[in-house]
Formats: structure tokens, C-alpha cells, sequence
């Protein structure tokens, strides 16, 4: 995508004996020393000093973010210079081939950041004097994994997109007897719930389709078919596969691999289970796809898409009801598996000075991410963070399900695969839309494994 418990960052300059061991550790205001001090302590200096951040946000989010870093430009009285682009990925790697890197980076691509680690382009967060010991202590070991590259801990990650999220009818399950799944629960008991809703459908019990699918997205047309897949790969065959399988440890043909392809077409490719079957999945906007859900009558039980589709519910310009309320029009259940896939934007540097370490430090604490969770659009992947500060409870459900111990994060598969093979128009959109027109699984899969580079494993 992506619970939280809030602590203030402040604790690093609270007692007299701390701060003066603070000051001594940052003395002086040679950039060459790599050091820093908290944002908001009153020690720290930068007046002056301008950060180069390179980010994803634009629009509304970008005011979101300067929110964010407000107080941390009050308390040092330095700058930041922000670049918001969608074309984030593209824009880095020039800048970073052509010498004139960003000072901090936030794309939300593995691929991206794990690249660049391996090149040697990154400074590991040991560079900032507290903050890889900050990060281990306030988010969970498998994120901090996910920002380690050969051992060294290089990134943290933020924002992140939960898509272990299966949306439904709350008030259609509740008048027809159907209970939402849990964590707990398989993939047989998804198909399971899905033929009960189709059997009484077909009984003429309601005229209720189990699932409504929707697929167009432009060039990333497909991914919500990538989604599926990779939540049943993590589900069930288990965080070990889904990483060997990201990795190309395994190929990408692989019976494992095939097996959940198979199990998505279980669902989306009968046509007693999706409303107006594969051709209206295909021409549907991925950020309409929950309209028949919520539409009175409804017209389908259910809907997948990551937790940003709550957005899209309450949007009245996509075409969806007015006055819709989360928890009594639309809801969620964790998809079944235990295991949560999802994005986030991956904060990188690309120095140690103090004006860097200190932005860095700024922005993994539950304090900056607190101001944006408020207002609504962030889930948190810190784990100090106070669930109290989201603003519904359905956002905290959300944030709850990625920061929980029991709930097995990985980040989303397409999204760490190389480019080609993951991504827009890549191997794996277009297979899932091949396969969704009738294309032969087998040739898909192995038209897949073939777009991983040369000399790539296995």
C-alpha cells in the first residue's frame, strides 16, 4: 500500500545530561561531519541549509507533505526545495546518472531504490548518527528488511497502500446471512463465500452477483488482476515463495506461481460470479469498480482493490452515491491468508550532511507523519504512531492491519519486479489481461519469465 503508536521524537532532548551529550555529539557546522541533531530540540541550526527532495506528491498531497515539514523548517530554520512528479522513477536515474542527485529521495518503486543501493549511489542511514537505530526501534523487523539491501539498512519506507483489503456490502451481507472472512480464513473459503452468494443468486434468493472486477487503468491496466494474484501467492504459499518468486528465484512459471494465476481465474473468469464477466472487467475503470457494490439495490457483494479505493467510494465526481458511510454502506475484511501486499514510498539519501540527516530523522518519526495521517490520505508504517490520530476508524483498521506483529507484509510484487516485466505495460499487466481474453496460461507465464533480464536467477 502499509498500526501505529504514537511517541514523540522529542524524547532525544529531553534531561540535561542528554542535551549536553546531544550538543557534544554535534558540535560545529561542518557539513563534512555528517552529523545532526533532532529538528525540534532548539539546538539545531541550519538556518541557511536548503534540502533537495525529490517526491512523488503533487496538488493536494504536496500541501499534505509541507504541512508535514512545517514544523521541522520552524524549529531549524532551514529550507526545503520539493520536485513532485509522477515520473519520479525516470527523472531520478537521470539525475542520479547525470551527478546531481537529490539530497532525499521518496519513490514508491523497490525496484528503484534496491538499484540504486546495489550501485552504491545511496548513503546507508548509519551515515546519520541515530537515525538506523531510530528506524529498527520504531518499525516492525520485516519493513526494516524491506529498506535493507545486502545487509546495510538504506531506506525507510512510508506512506504505504494496503492491499490485502477485500471491500463488501455490509447491509447486503447482514440481510443474507454472509459473514465477512478474517485473516484467519483460506482462499477455498473465499471461493466458498462466492459460490453461496452465486447458488442464492441463481435461487432467485436476491439478484446480487458476488463480485464486481474492474481492470482499465490505462498503461497499469491489469494491475488490479496483479494485485489479486500476488495476495494469493503470499497467502498461500507463504512469504518464502512470494520473495524467491519477486526475486526470479524461482521462475515465473513455477506451479506455485500458476496455481494462484489459477485460483484468480476461479473467480474472475466464471461468469456466475462477476457482474457483466471478463468484457466489463476489461472496459471498467479501476476507481469505478465498487459502484455496483454500493448502488441501491447493489448489484455485486464484493470488490478487491487496495485501501485507497475508500477515496474513490466517497467521491460523488466517479459516479458513486452520495452520503455513503464506512462501516454501515461499504466496509472491508482482510483477504484471506494473513498476509497484507502493498507500496510505499521509500525514503533514500543520497548524503550524510546535517541538513539531510536531520530532514531524514524528521520525516521517519510518528511526530511528522502524524500531522498527514490527520488530514486524512497516509497510512503509517510506524508503529510509535498513535491509532488515535486517524480520522476514522476505517483508516485505523486499515493502518492497524499493516503495522499488526500477526499480519505478514510484503511489498507489492509488480511494483519490485524489473522494469518490463513489472510496472505499466509491463509482462505482467498485459499477461493478466491476455489471460482475462482467453490467452493460454501456460504461454502467458512463460512470456513473463522470459521479459526478466538476461543472466537473472533462475
Amino acid at each position: 500500500m502499509f498500526a501505529l503508536v504514537r511517541t514523540r521524537f522529542l524524547f532525544l532532548c529531553i534531561g540535561a545530561a542528554l542535551s549536553l551529550l546531544i550538543a557534544a555529539a554535534c558540535g560545529g557546522d561542518d557539513e563534512k561531519t555528517g552529523t545532526t541533531t533532532t529538528p525540534s530540540g532548539g539546538s539545531a541550526n541550519l538556518s541557511g541549509k536548503s534540502v533537495d527532495v525529490l517526491g512523488i506528491w503533487g496538488s493536494e498531497e504536496q500541501a499534505d507533505f509541507e504541512a508535514m515539514i512545517q514544523q521541522w523548517k520552524t524549529d531549524t530554520g532551514a529550507d526545503v526545495k520539493f520536485t513532485g512528479s509522477r515520473d519520479i522513477n525516470s527523472i531520478l536515474t537521470t539525475r542520479v546518472a547525470g551527478g546531481n542527485p537529490p539530497n532525499v529521495a521518496l519513490p514508491a518503486s523497490l525496484g528503484v531504490f534496491q538499484d540504486l543501493a546495489r550501485e552504491g549511489k545511496l548513503t546507508p542511514l548509519s551515515g546519520c548518527p541515530g537515525l538506523e537505530d531510530k528506524v529498527k526501534a520504531e518499525y516492525a523487523q520485516q519493513i526494516v528488511d524491506l529498506g535493507t539491501v545486502d545487509g546495510k539498512l538504506y531506506g525507510v519506507l512510508m506512506k504505504a497502500g494496503n492491499k490485502g483489503t477485500i471491500w463488501y456490502n455490509p447491509k447486503f451481507f447482514q440481510e443474507n446471512g454472509y459473514k465477512p472472512l478474517t485473516a484467519d480464513s483460506t482462499f477455498q473459503d473465499l471461493l466458498t463465500l462466492t459460490e453461496q452468494i452465486a447458488a442464492d443468486k441463481d435461487a432467485g434468493k436476491h439478484d446480487v452477483f458476488p463480485w464486481s472486477d474492474a481492470e482499465e487503468a490505462g498503461g497499469g491496466s491489469g494491475f488490479p488482476g496483479s494485485d489479486w494474484i500476488q495476495q494469493i501467492v503470499l497467502g498461500e504459499s507463504g512469504p518464502d515463495v512470494y520473495d524467491d518468486w519477486v526475486a526470479h528465484k524461482i521462475p515465473y512459471n513455477d506451479p506455485k506461481i500458476k496455481e494462484a494465476w489459477e485460483n484468480f481465474g476461479k473467480i474472475v473468469l466464471e461468469p456466475r460470479y462477476v457482474l457483466g464477466g471478463v468484457q466489463r472487467a476489461l472496459t471498467t475503470k479501476f476507481s469505478e469498480g465498487s459502484i455496483p457494490m454500493v448502488s441501491q439495490p447493489p448489484q455485486a457483494a464484493m470488490h478487491y482493490l487496495g485501501s485507497f479505493n475508500s477515496g474513490f467510494i466517497t467521491d460523488t465526481t466517479l459516479g458513486f452515491p452520495p452520503g455513503l458511510k464506512a462501516g454501515t454502506d461499504f466496509d472491508f475484511f482482510p483477504f484471506p491468508g494473513g498476509g497484507a501486499t502493498g507500496d510505499a514510498n521509500v525514503m533514500m539519501l543520497f548524503n550524510s550532511d546535517p541538513a539531510t540527516c536531520s530532514f531524514a530523522e524528521w520525516m521517519a518519526g510518528p511526530q511528522s507523519q502524524e500531522v498527514w495521517v490527520k488530514r486524512g490520505g497516509f497510512t503509517s508504517l510506524n508503529k510509535k504512531l498513535n491509532l488515535a490520530a486517524y480520522p476514522t476508524d476505517l483508516d485505523r483498521r486499515i493502518a492497524q492491519q499493516l503495522t499488526d506483529p500477526s499480519t505478514t507484509f510484503r511489498f507489492d510484487a509488480d511494483d519490485a519486479m524489473p522494469s518490463g516485466v513489472g510496472g505499466d505495460n509491463g509482462a505482467v499487466f498485459t499477461g493478466v489481461l491476455s489471460y482475462l481474453s482467453g490467452g493460454d496460461l501456460d504461454e502467458i507465464l512463460s512470456g513473463i519469465d522470459a521479459a526478466f533480464p538476461a543472466g537473472a536467477s533462475p
